[in-house]
């Protein structure tokens, strides 16, 4: 939160553009071009449409949003992002919806501050571009049950997950339970038993036409059809098959 006695200063996306909005995150400004904001959150859309105090034309209609005066249009009357986001959240997400090349190596730590005003904002498609870079990251099965849980992305739910059904002979350890989590565990043990269950059966099923048993590949299906009931029921709307 801004202190009352912490001085406001002007934060590295500041420009002296005046055409551009101000904004306020904490104690620092940022003075940046409207399109991607508007671009990628119907609230700025319509905030950016609004007319302005006492903005209206010589033939007594509104304007609508204008450097001139409204909210945003000055440092003395900026746009203040909600106190219970940084300005380092608020300079992730920025750096990441302004590309300056930058953007391509912002770290788990930055990724996920900006993923956190993407979603406040309900920023869609900046929400499904973070995630793709999340993706790309070197993360642990577990990390990917974390985040994916945290955040509710199904692919690093779906990858962390098989990772460990998969596993016919994994007993997880009361250190990994703690790191993962109870419920997590009882997932993973939960799936696999009803994979191995399958498994058997169709295995029975193939022995008694004499065939060579189950693929690899129908053994992998099964495994994705018991994970897709558990996300369905974590991710709810969020979930696509």
């Amino acid at each position: 939160m801004t202190s009352e006695t912490t001085p406001v200063t002007r934060g590295k996306f500041y420009t002296e553009d005046t055409q551009f909005v101000v904004f306020q995150a904490e104690n620092v400004l940022h003075r940046v071009p409207r399109y991607a904001l508007g671009q990628h959150s119907e609230m700025f859309r319509d905030m950016f449409q609004l007319p302005q105090p006492g903005a209206d034309d010589e033939d007594g209609s509104r304007k609508e949003f204008s450097t001139s005066g409204g909210e945003g249009s000055s440092d003395e009357n900026p746009i203040k992002v909600p106190d219970c986001f940084t300005n380092f959240e608020f300079e992730c997400l920025l750096e990441f919806i302004y590309p300056t090349g930058k953007s391509k190596t912002l770290s788990q730590e930055q990724l996920l501050a900006a993923l956190k005003l993407a979603t406040h904002w309900e920023m869609h498609d900046v929400i499904s571009n973070i995630e793709d870079y999340i993706l790309r990251l070197k993360l642990t099965p577990a990390e990917m049950l974390r985040l994916g849980k945290e955040w509710k992305i199904q692919k690093l739910l779906e990858e962390g997950f098989f990772t460990f059904v998969a596993q016919l002979t994994y007993e997880p350890s009361v250190k990994e339970a703690q790191t993962l989590g109870w419920d997590n565990i009882g997932q993973i043990l939960l799936m696999r038993e009803k994979w191995r269950t399958r498994g058997t059966a169709m295995e029975v099923t193939f022995n008694s036409l004499r065939c060579e048993g189950v693929s690899p590949d129908e053994k992998k299906q099964v495994i994705e059809q018991e994970i897709s009931r558990v996300l369905k029921t974590l991710l709810g709307p969020k979930y696509s098959s």
